[in-house]
């Protein structure tokens, strides 16, 4: 079986639940160290309960511990660096306090994270990724591998992840055509099965995304793209499945041929 497992990077908005509603964006992960994270999570993530997974910041943001507790974590103004080329030298013990506290501030909310991953793909660092497959071991939830050393440690470690993860769907080009090329490339690098996902940013720009990403115009070129129901009638055709972050036990049904109408909870 070919399945797809579309995940909305950054958090939850009101343009990703549009994505969702549209059926082929499958889930989302949210951040909890940026201005009014956690309110958005809390107001909107209820109406896509089990989809909604917790991305882990060692960048952008304010960490949920006090400064002086990860001092290896954060600049002289106490926040994460911005950039993930500046994060050096940190001590695995205060990642692990750290995001930790980042799953409670979570749970605080009433929702428990579905999947995990990570902001600018930090978790991919050495003395970073042990800590992410501890959370992603004891939560029992899948987590997003980058390569095949990743997935090999995941696996042996008993942890769902996708078979490959498609992270090219961004910036420039960002067309249905583009985006059908990427996932028919993946599927025939497995062998024509298994799980493949595929980072995405689908949004609507305003002052708040503004105020944490520098990626925005694009953001809604992939939000025109993925509520186009011809997308998920393409995928369909190509007998591909919609995949929900439990994969691969659990997936999500076809979208109406209009594209509208509720959010498949898998």
């Amino acid at each position: 079986m070919r399945r797809l497992f579309v995940n909305a990077d950054e958090g939850v908005s009101q343009g990703i639940l549009e994505a969702m509603a549209a059926g082929v964006v499958a889930g989302t992960t949210a951040m909890v160290c940026v201005k009014g994270g956690v309110e958005r999570i809390a107001r909107l993530g209820p109406a896509i309960a089990g989809r909604v997974g917790l991305h882990l910041q060692l960048t952008g943001g304010t960490p949920c511990l006090p400064a002086g507790d990860v001092s290896t974590l954060v600049t002289g103004e106490g926040t994460f660096p911005r950039k993930k080329i500046a994060v050096t030298d940190v001590d695995p013990d205060e990642v692990r306090r750290e995001w930790r506290a980042q799953l409670a501030r979570f749970r605080a909310t009433g929702l428990t994270p579905s999947h995990l991953d990570s902001h600018h793909h930090i978790h991919k660092r050495p003395e970073v990724f042990p800590v992410f497959l501890e959370l992603a071991r004891e939560l029992g939830v899948p987590a997003r591998a980058l390569s095949d050393d990743m997935r090999q440690t995941l696996a042996a470690a008993g942890v769902p992840h996708a078979d490959t993860c498609i992270t090219r769907f961004f910036g420039e080009d960002l067309s249905a055509e583009r985006f059908l090329a990427l996932v028919d490339n993946a599927f025939a690098e497995l062998g024509e099965t298994g799980v493949v996902e595929v980072m995405a940013h689908p949004g609507r720009v305003d002052t708040e995304l503004l105020a944490i990403s520098t990626y925005a115009a694009g953001r809604e070129e992939e939000l025109r793209v993925f509520a186009d129901p011809a997308l998920a009638t393409a995928l369909a055709d190509r007998g591909i499945v919609f995949a929900a972050p439990a994969f691969p036990a659990a997936t999500v049904p076809r979208p109406a041929a209009t594209g509208a109408g509720s959010v498949f909870l898998g």
